[in-house]
């Protein structure tokens, strides 16, 4: 008789534990941990399930809410990210940060007017903050609005003179306007803050190959893929670069490998196309 009690004896002492509001607070501060964990090497699909349980123990830990938002908007789950953004809104009306990560979702998912309307809001909050004015210059590039664009990069470095991303999206805006010295100087500034970064040294091949400096253009984005390999911008651009080099070989396999990383890369699609009238 006490063989077939006492397993039940231990079930439900354990039942009992792990109902005591203690423990339950533990495990849902391990869960968010974990899922923060998650979050940060980037397992974003892993940290979405462990925010989730965090939430489905705590409706109303809002951390949890952001963070999942933050998972979301990184895999590309935009209505998603935007729904725990509103949630974390909502809870707490005077968290203003939050409107940074909705206003970043609403252009992911080209609403640009309601993209402005939060960073009309922060202007308000944070006028001095650089980070303001670098999002609002992103916001009028996305719509190939580059002059609007560069005097908002202008005005965050005015704020705050070492902004990483203000001087590299200024290069950039300045590419697209064609003011290739004044992008590359752009560039130069960036990479004195930061040196060595991919995503500055991947533009800046750029503007090396429209200035006529092949040889230049091809060895820095060489740099940028031997820091990030398997980068379908990279790639690709490396396969302009050899067009251009008259290596249509070695074009060919990288325009088509960037095409295999991203087959919505427009701009590799193009390049393919103009391979083959040269080939």
């Amino acid at each position: 008789m006490r063989i077939q009690i006492f397993p039940i004896v231990i079930f439900c002492i354990f039942m009992l534990d792990s109902c005591s509001p203690i423990n339950k607070k533990n495990r849902i501060k391990k869960t968010f941990e974990l899922g923060t964990q998650k979050l940060g090497d980037a397992y974003y699909e892993d940290a979405i399930v462990l925010f989730s349980k965090a939430i489905e123990m705590d409706h109303e830990l809002v951390d949890a809410y952001l963070n999942r938002g933050v998972a979301y908007y990184e895999t590309g789950h935009y209505a998603l990210a935007l729904a725990d953004y509103n949630h974390v809104r909502q809870a707490l009306p005077d968290f203003n940060d939050v409107l940074f990560n909705r206003a970043y979702t609403y252009l992911a998912m080209q609403r640009y007017e309601m993209a402005m309307e939060d960073l009309q809001t922060l202007k308000k909050l944070y006028p001095d903050t650089a980070l303001v004015y670098n999002v609002e210059g992103y916001l009028y590039g996305q719509q190939k609005n580059y002059g609007e664009a560069k005097k908002s990069f202008k005005l965050a470095i005015e704020k705050e003179a070492d902004h990483f991303d203000s001087w590299t999206n200024l290069g950039v805006m300045n590419y697209h306007l064609k003011s290739y010295q004044e992008a590359e100087n752009c560039f130069d500034q960036a990479l004195q803050i930061r040196s060595n970064s991919p995503e500055v040294l991947n533009p800046l091949s750029l503007v090396y190959l429209e200035k006529g400096l092949l040889g230049k253009a091809d060895s820095t984005i060489d740099v940028a893929i031997a820091l990030v390999p398997d980068q379908a911008y990279f790639l690709n651009n490396k396969g302009l670069i050899q067009i251009r080099l008259g290596n249509y070989r070695l074009a060919d396999s990288l325009i088509n490998r960037s095409l295999q990383l991203d087959a919505k890369n427009v701009s590799a699609i193009e390049n393919l196309a103009l391979l083959k009238t040269l080939q």
